[in-house]
């Protein structure tokens, strides 16, 4: 069985974690897969969004902290964490707007998958949880940068270092959900009707956006070259 399925409509591309029977978990291989796939999508002049879910009403659980059960290898967490940290830097390098429907738990290292696309919707099912910190596990640092980015740095301090769980409803009041849908169905068609919208959109123009929105920087407000004018003709 595939890790990773990928569905491609018109402009939209739909990569799922397809690991259902443990919650979509992340294992090496599916984190290769999905930056491969990310590549790809990269170079593609077809695709103009990037949607981000999980197979079996779960977004993802986390890391598959069964992986190296038993391991003699002590390099292979430290490994796992260079790639999801690869994986998110590519989530947010890509030129396409990406967009997280999250069901179900989203936990850890997924929701570092989550937080790295542009827009999180979330079913009223949904969970968000960094549960590292209280285990005494390593928690990425481009994790801990994203959620700062998205909720400040006193709300990020309290989510990592207490590791509670959290709605989908905490999400849109804190910030890192943009709508709360009512199910699963719900979710689907919220995210079909905004991600088919965008990709109508000039593939240009929202490139543009991108650069501006990932930068996060507000003091760089020269008008680009294009807005230019010569007030002598």
């Amino acid at each position: 069985m595939d890790v990773l399925l990928r569905d491609d409509a018109v402009g939209v591309a739909t990569l799922v974690l397809n690991r259902p029977d443990r919650r979509n978990a992340l294992t090496t291989d599916l984190l290769r897969s999905l930056a491969d796939e990310l590549t790809a999508i990269q170079d593609s002049r077809h695709v103009r969004v990037v949607v981000l879910t999980g197979a079996g009403g779960t977004f993802c659980a986390g890391a598959d902290l069964d992986e190296f059960a038993g391991s003699t290898d002590p390099h292979g967490p430290q490994r796992r964490i260079r790639l999801v940290t690869e994986v998110i830097a590519r989530l947010r390098n890509l030129e396409q707007p990406t967009v997280a429907a999250v069901s179900g738990a989203a936990f850890g290292a997924g929701w570092g998958l989550a937080l790295a696309c542009d827009l999180t919707y979330a079913s009223s099912d949904a969970s968000f949880c960094l549960p590292e910190v209280p285990k005494g596990l390593r928690l990425p640092t481009a994790i801990t940068s994203r959620l700062v980015q998205l909720v400040g740095p006193v709300r990020a301090a309290e989510i990592a270092l207490v590791g509670d769980r959290h709605t989908a409803g905490d999400g849109v009041r804190a910030g890192w959900v943009a709508h709360e849908l009512a199910d699963a169905n719900a979710l689907t068609e919220h995210t079909l009707d905004v991600t088919r919208a965008m990709a109508s959109r000039p593939r240009r123009a929202l490139e543009q956006v991108e650069q501006v929105l990932r930068r996060g920087s507000y003091d760089e407000l020269t008008p680009p070259a294009e807005y230019g004018w010569n007030e002598e003709k």
